[in-house]
């Protein structure tokens, strides 16, 4: 088992850097790829060719891998933490409420001018993921103990409720740039990603990604059950609340850089365990890297299905993982 898994990652390692080799060629202004070697190689002979490459292709790639990886181990961790398939901080509304609170930063932003920083947009959309999760948390277990269905219920009730004050936001917004920011964060995209936000989610993620290798037995446990892992020594409402936590804060990030895109969180941990058919460390590095796929997918489809345009990636995604969660809910019953 574990040597079909090195297999495995060694294959996707593959995929994904001839992935990312076949992206840097795509775009409104196409390269050969003895021109992404010049770029490379010898920077100097064209300076054009180098800061396209360098500044604009290359930033949005390595953040598409991040983000993708990134999104991926936040669903992985909210389904074996909440002990639901069908978790995921897009379902459960975590998405939509850092989308508000990044809304309500650029809002602001037109009469303070403190709030232009992605640090304060960072800290809204952290805080709008926080209190979407509370108020999840809250309704689920309101008049009763919380349940599967009353928890992706309460999910969908915050959802569409940050989702339609972020368009209040839109429709009473006098700023026409401000209302085009807003928009789009309900729509996600990675276009205008530069280094600092790949450097700066790099660290991030290092730092998640190394924390969770730590946590596979206990999300193993988790995933059984609460009396199971509890038995087992696992102080389960301790480690729920620092996982849920650590989601939301990278959900928020995530979010506060490129906007809502959903179900990644879904559709690649699901289709993870049907190809790794188990539960355990080596699964991690497997989902790491189908989530970057995943995600370097999505954005070139995304830049390539019309010609010299660019559809938000958060429409392709939906497209796809609404089918995704349909055949779990029926296989789950």
């Amino acid at each position: 088992m574990i040597k079909s898994h090195k297999i495995t990652i060694f294959i996707l390692s593959i995929i994904l850097f001839l992935s990312c080799v076949f992206t840097l060629h795509l775009g409104q202004i196409p390269f050969s790829y003895h021109d992404i070697w010049i770029a490379f190689t010898n920077p100097d002979q064209n300076e054009l060719l180098y800061d396209i490459i360098f500044h604009l292709r290359l930033p949005r790639i390595v953040f598409a891998v991040l983000i993708g990886a990134g999104l991926s181990l936040c669903g992985y961790v909210m389904q074996a933490t909440i002990q639901n398939p069908l978790a995921d901080p897009y379902i459960l509304g975590i998405s939509s409420g850092a989308s508000l609170g990044a809304a309500l930063a650029i809002s602001l932003y037109t009469s303070l001018s403190f709030m232009a920083s992605e640090v304060w947009i960072s800290l809204f959309a952290f805080i709008g993921a926080l209190s979407a999760i509370l108020l999840v948390h809250i309704i689920s277990n309101f008049r009763g103990r919380s349940t599967t269905i009353r928890l992706i219920l309460s999910g969908v009730i915050i959802n569409s409720l940050c989702i339609a004050v972020t368009n209040l936001l839109i429709y009473f917004s006098k700023d026409l740039e401000g209302a085009r920011n807003i928009t789009f964060w309900t729509m996600g995209s990675l276009s205008d990603i530069h280094w600092g936000q790949v450097i700066a989610l790099t660290f991030i993620l290092i730092i998640v990604i190394l924390y969770f290798m730590t946590q596979s037995r206990s999300l193993n446990l988790i995933s059984l059950g609460d009396e199971p892992a509890a038995t087992l020594g696992v102080n389960v409402q301790q480690k729920r609340i620092i996982y849920i936590l650590i989601v939301t804060f990278l959900t928020g990030i995530i979010v506060s850089q490129c906007g809502i895109i959903g179900f990644v969180g879904l559709v690649v941990p699901h289709a993870v365990r049907v190809i790794c058919k188990t539960s355990n460390s080596s699964i991690l590095p497997v989902l790491l890297l189908s989530g970057s796929l995943f995600m370097m997918l999505v954005d070139t489809l995304s830049r390539s299905i019309i010609p010299n345009q660019e559809i938000p990636i958060g429409i392709i995604t939906s497209l796809i993982g609404a089918p995704v969660f349909l055949l779990i809910f029926i296989q789950r019953k």
